[in-house]
């Protein structure tokens, strides 16, 4: 599913404007963003959480060259779904 489709689902589903559509969908992704930029999760009820999480740094060998690397610290993001969503996806 494309973005586009995504937005006239919405739009059908709640017999909004489009342009109102996309506003509502671009409040909620700079929401959830800004709140995992500020190293907080976000939690959608039904759908899943989202949390930052610091990846330590790291040593790696590069056999081409055969040194060693060290692979600095990183945040990443981690997503785990919600027991219904767990349920839904995995009906009989």
């Amino acid at each position: 599913m494309t973005n586009k489709e995504f937005l006239e689902r919405i739009s059908e589903k709640t017999h909004l404007e489009m342009d109102d559509v996309k506003e509502l969908s671009s409040s909620l992704v700079g929401a959830v963003l800004d709140e995992i930029a500020n190293g907080n999760s976000v939690t959608i009820q039904g759908f899943g959480s989202f949390e930052p999480r610091e990846k330590a740094s790291r040593r790696i060998y590069n056999p081409t060259s055969k040194t060693y690397l060290v692979v600095p610290s990183k945040t990443t993001l981690s997503y785990k779904m919600s027991a219904a969503l767990k349920t839904q996806l995995n009906k009989e």
